[in-house]
């Protein structure tokens, strides 16, 4: 396989893992490991980004700002097809709840959503919602081109960093011949991307991305002793929030 054909088929992985939009021009490659294309992370958060803010400008420009941010967070989750939103739900589940290890693993196994699962997207989503309808119409263009990337580009740091919790499963999937060159390419596209679009506000977006990752990463460590595909949709998700909260209160 040439170097092109390789870029090609694994940016259409990350696009087909990260998302639901149909990418029917880039037929994915069986035999190239998942990890792979993790280096293009934070490129499919830039595109995602652009819908977003597109679609923004859009909706706050003909609609109340209350209605235009539920349909941009329903947008924006439906992007995704709810994926990250699964992981942090079953996170909650897992993570915070007293229990030993091997149930925690248990609980974020099954497919049933528990209280701490159920509260915490509440949660979530009501802060994401408010603070959408909160952007400073200055800052809702970048916020919304960039967050989606640091929010991915996390993703890979924190697949890089951190062993696994368990030896199967998706977690095990998603990080299969992934290593450090990968991660240096979504991190030279992320902090880019932070820089020339928001200039000292990258700078700590990106310092605040670290933050929220090596804190999600660490629970998760000292809870069941690594990490899980669904910790990685937590640090998404988590990320996405607390980068827009940050911008509206700052």
């Amino acid at each position: 396989m040439s170097l092109i054909t390789g870029v090609l088929a694994d940016f259409a992985l990350a696009w087909r893992l990260l998302t639901t939009i149909p990418l029917p021009f880039l037929p994915a490659a069986a035999d190239r490991p998942a990890g792979l294309a993790a280096a293009y992370y934070p490129l499919v958060g830039l595109i995602l980004g652009l819908v977003l803010a597109g679609a923004g400008q859009f909706f706050f420009f003909f609609l109340p700002p209350g209605l235009a941010a539920a349909l941009l967070l329903a947008l924006w989750a439906g992007l995704t097809g709810l994926l990250h939103l699964d992981g942090f739900m079953d996170s909650c589940d897992g993570l915070l709840p007293p229990r030993d290890p091997a149930r925690r693993l248990e609980i974020m196994k099954d497919s049933r959503v528990g209280a701490f699962g159920v509260v915490g997207v509440i949660l979530l989503l009501l802060i994401k919602l408010n603070a959408l309808a909160a952007l400073p119409p200055a800052y809702r263009m970048p916020a919304l081109i960039v967050i989606p990337a640091l929010a991915r580009w996390a993703m890979t740091w924190a697949m890089a960093r951190y062993h696994l919790a368990r030896r199967e499963g998706t977690s095990v999937f998603f990080s299969a011949g992934l290593g450090w060159r990968q991660v240096i390419a979504a991190s030279v596209m992320a902090g880019a991307a932070a820089l020339i679009l928001m200039n000292w506000w990258g700078a700590l977006m990106l310092v605040l991305t670290w933050v929220v990752m090596t804190g999600i990463a660490r629970l998760a460590m000292a809870r069941i002793a690594g990490l899980t595909g669904d910790v990685y949709g937590a640090i998404c998700e988590v990320t996405e929030t607390v980068l827009l909260a940050v911008i509206v209160v700052f």
